[in-house]
């Protein structure tokens, strides 16, 4: 796939994007003005209701969030009724997510902060832009919270209390239904995973995934949705998450980032995982990248699908004419070397730019 930034991981840029947590019919009041430099757990901006308005997803501890249908829940029981004061906010305050220079205020009061960061493009996702320290998941304790003097249950236990931090976890690998019900009520904000069945994410989010990222109403979409945002780097079936991916993710792991899941094709709008870098990597070793996705020799690029998917290697030739392939298929070709050595002819949809 085409990414908007060009490559799927982006070790650094320079970009802006608007906080703004998702919501219909919502409104924010600026606490910060354009030209401020702002941390990533600085409120930014206050939501504002309209009389009668349904809470968002940062403001929802008087509302029930909508659960899958229980016909689609596969012998787990329903999500809770009611969930407990999100930690995305406090008394309405959102924090930014990320470090920089606030560059403006939008019309419905989202603010826009420019920032140099690690960036993260998935392939698919859901759920609106939210807040939290980067964690990874633990398979045989649930997950361990960066935030030391805190302990994880085990993993089907369900806890009384969510956690007390907003976290984002990451799942170095494919993710399923349990999984996803785990961290819902155990008030995780998002989660960063490598792949999962259509029917478990389906069945979590309770609606058609293919009417959903082809909706022409963003923010109506994802007013039903439950409050969990995910993000997937390889999309759908049991794709491991490649090491460069999982690399970056651990260098900044319990660092507070950014994570949007929202995907609609119509506006070109993928998920991703913004990481504001650390003051000191900046002032040492700022290297700005600008991805390029084309495909030319000396190219480093990873493999998509196929036998040898998630391999990396460089092309060393580019097909002039269609190649015809085993399948019968007939493309645009290269001729790519493997780390290893082996040398394969590939077509040029199955290649992924990373460097």
């Amino acid at each position: 796939m085409t990414y908007p930034l060009g490559w799927s991981v982006i070790p650094h840029m320079l970009i802006r994007r608007e906080r703004w947590p998702g919501g219909y019919k919502t409104r924010g009041s600026a606490l910060v003005y354009p030209g401020q430099e702002v941390q990533p757990d600085q409120p930014v901006f206050r939501l504002e209701m309209p009389e009668g308005a349904q809470s968002v997803r940062e403001f929802p501890g008087s509302i029930a969030p909508t659960s899958p249908p229980a016909s689609q829940l596969a012998g787990f029981h329903a999500a809770q009724k009611y969930m407990h004061a999100n930690v995305q906010q406090m008394n309405g305050m959102v924090v930014s997510g990320m470090r920089g220079r606030v560059v403006d205020i939008t019309r419905r009061g989202g603010v826009i902060i420019e920032t140099r960061a690690a960036i993260i493009q998935g392939t698919i996702g859901a759920g609106n832009q939210v807040a939290g320290i980067l964690t990874f998941w633990n398979s045989s304790y649930g997950f361990h919270p960066s935030s030391p003097g805190q302990v994880s249950p085990p993993v089907g236990v369900t806890p009384s209390l969510p956690i007390s931090t907003p976290t984002i976890l990451v799942v170095p690998g494919p993710l399923n239904f349990a999984m996803l019900h785990l961290a819902m009520n155990m008030g995780v904000a998002g989660i960063v995973a490598s792949s999962i069945s259509s029917r478990d994410l389906e069945g979590f989010l309770g609606t058609n995934l293919i009417a959903l990222i082809n909706s022409m109403d963003i923010e109506l979409a994802y007013e039903p949705l439950p409050p969990l945002t995910v993000l997937l780097t390889e999309g759908l079936g049991t794709v491991a998450m490649p090491p460069r991916t999982i690399n970056l993710l651990t260098r900044y792991q319990g660092s507070m980032a950014l994570l949007s899941g929202m995907t609609f094709i119509h506006q070109s709008i993928y998920p991703e995982l913004i990481i504001s870098l650390p003051l000191q990597e900046i002032q040492q070793n700022w290297r700005p990248v600008l991805p390029d996705p084309t495909l030319i020799v000396g190219a480093r690029v990873r493999i998509c699908s196929g036998s040898y998917e998630g391999a990396i290697g460089q092309i060393i030739y580019l097909y002039n004419y269609m190649q015809t392939f085993a399948s019968g298929v007939r493309a645009r070709a290269a001729r790519v070397r493997l780390t290893d050595g082996t040398t394969l002819i590939l077509p040029l949809f199955l290649l992924e730019r990373i460097g």
